[in-house]
């Protein structure tokens, strides 16, 4: 029982119900609370959260996990002498599948949560591929400077690359291969297959491996492209994993943002326990 009784007053996307999106659309959940004017809280003095396994850009692990939602605004309903504060956070999901979530809320003094809905009870996400009609964005190119010679791309930038100065292209799609006969001018062209989402845990091997091949070859090239399919994922957890490699200095989460604040990308399952046995901070 809450010090403070409170209620939910709606939740967007409602728990439960079965709502769909596109891998790599961002999704907006809000909800609000209701509770008496006499209490004098404020807004702040409650916690709330959406739970969810959900693989999205700030969590990349896929296992049930608390997102706190921030504060949007509050209205008081006069006639009721009640209070509504309204919450919410954005998430961009990086993984198909099918995901769960239920939000939940305390007052700061509570020991418990108060659930949304009842045990076992959730809402349901599907993350869908987008059709031929919403994938435009791969069929343009899009190449960031990562390093001084370093650069992420997608695939198109890839198949382009020979047309823009790169000598060097590490292509780590899978499913968008870069086949040598389509590039009209030398470039050493470096393949390491990874497999398409972000659930996918990509091994301590291709990591050394990728590692290795960028160190040497910054000294050989004068543009390296790093490309998958959009450019993203797969690119972006190996551009992370020689940031952090190369920069003994930097935690994970230094080496993250440092692409990230080049090139919008979000790390691969399991990137960060594998980069941390790799390359020990002390």
């Amino acid at each position: 029982m809450s010090i403070v009784p409170f209620e939910f007053l709606f939740l967007t996307p409602y728990t439960p119900s079965c709502q769909t999106c596109y891998l790599l659309d961002k999704v907006f959940f809000r909800t609000a609370l209701k509770y008496p004017e006499e209490s004098k809280c404020s807004s702040q003095d409650f916690i709330v959260e959406l739970w969810t396994d959900l693989f999205h850009k700030e969590n990349n692990e896929g296992e049930w996990h608390e997102v706190p939602m921030t504060f949007q605004s509050s209205e008081k309903l006069v006639d009721a002498h009640q209070v509504v504060s309204y919450y919410g956070v954005d998430l961009l999901v990086t993984c198909l599948g099918k995901y769960k979530f239920t939000y939940r809320a305390k007052h700061r003094k509570d020991n418990d949560y108060q659930w949304a809905a009842w045990f076992n009870v959730n809402g349901c996400l599907e993350v869908r591929r987008q059709t031929n009609h919403l994938t435009t964005f791969i069929q343009v190119p899009e190449v960031s400077q990562v390093t001084h010679n370093i650069y992420i791309g997608n695939f198109t930038a890839a198949q382009e690359a020979h047309l823009n100065g790169f000598d060097g292209l590490l292509n780590v799609s899978d499913e968008a291969q870069v086949y040598a006969k389509q590039l009209s001018r030398p470039i050493i062209l470096k393949k390491l297959p990874i497999a398409f989402g972000a659930n996918v845990v990509i091994s301590e091997t291709h990591l050394l491996e990728a590692v290795f091949w960028l160190r040497a070859m910054s000294d050989l090239c004068n543009k390296i492209m790093v490309a998958s399919r959009d450019g993203h994922g797969r690119a972006g957890s190996i551009l992370i994993a020689f940031i952090f490699a190369m920069n003994p200095n930097l935690s994970f989460e230094e080496a993250y943002r440092f692409v990230n604040d080049r090139h919008f990308v979000y790390p691969h399952r399991g990137l960060r326990s594998a980069l941390e046995r790799l390359y020990v901070r002390e």
